[in-house]
């Protein structure tokens, strides 16, 4: 096994081994913040495979709300205002 997790690490494919580690957005945020997280995602993304999922960690369906945010340039939500542009 820990063979493996080297080989993979040599393919570059560490960062989604650590992802993976990290605890859930909802166990983060709880179930409500978590919601809400998700559907600003869901509202934004241009993705289609967005990562808006609670078993994502928090900072990763963020990145993409403010990925999603920064891409309007016009009649985007008005909570895209609480995100900072990149």
């Amino acid at each position: 096994m820990r063979a493996a997790l080297f080989a993979i690490a040599g393919l570059g494919l560490a960062p989604a081994i650590a992802l993976a580690a990290d605890p859930s957005c909802r166990d983060q945020a709880g179930a409500e913040q978590t919601a809400r997280y998700v559907a600003q995602c869901l509202a934004v993304s241009p993705a289609t495979r967005p990562p808006c999922n609670e078993a994502n960690p928090c900072a990763l369906i963020v990145d993409e709300i403010k990925r999603g945010c920064a891409l309007l340039t016009s009649g985007a939500p008005d909570f895209c205002k609480t995100y900072p542009r990149r």
